[in-house]
């Protein structure tokens, strides 16, 4: 559900502000995580967790989760029916 549909204020308030700003809006991961790197605290994205943790890892660094989570998902791999990577696959 997006923002602008939500029954949670909070999430409505973010909708609208950002709606209003259509400049705050980016079209790729890494475009967002550029921003956040070089705007020395001015903006923040709205991103999936596991891209969240997997940026935050890495070098250089400099970026951080702020606050809990939005809300919960599960994912799943898919692959080919014989693929090796059905025996071989890792939980983490």
């Amino acid at each position: 559900m997006t923002g602008k549909k939500s029954q949670i204020t909070l999430y409505s308030r973010m909708w609208e502000y950002m709606n209003s700003r259509k400049h705050v809006f980016v079209k790729t991961y890494d475009e967002g995580i550029r921003r956040v790197r070089t705007s020395k605290g001015k903006y923040a994205l709205l991103i999936e967790s596991p891209k969240n943790d997997y940026t935050n890892e890495r070098e250089p660094c400099d970026t951080m989760k702020v606050g809990r989570n939005l809300d919960a998902k599960g994912f799943g791999i898919a692959t080919p029916l014989g693929s090796p990577l059905r025996e071989n696959w890792v939980a983490f």
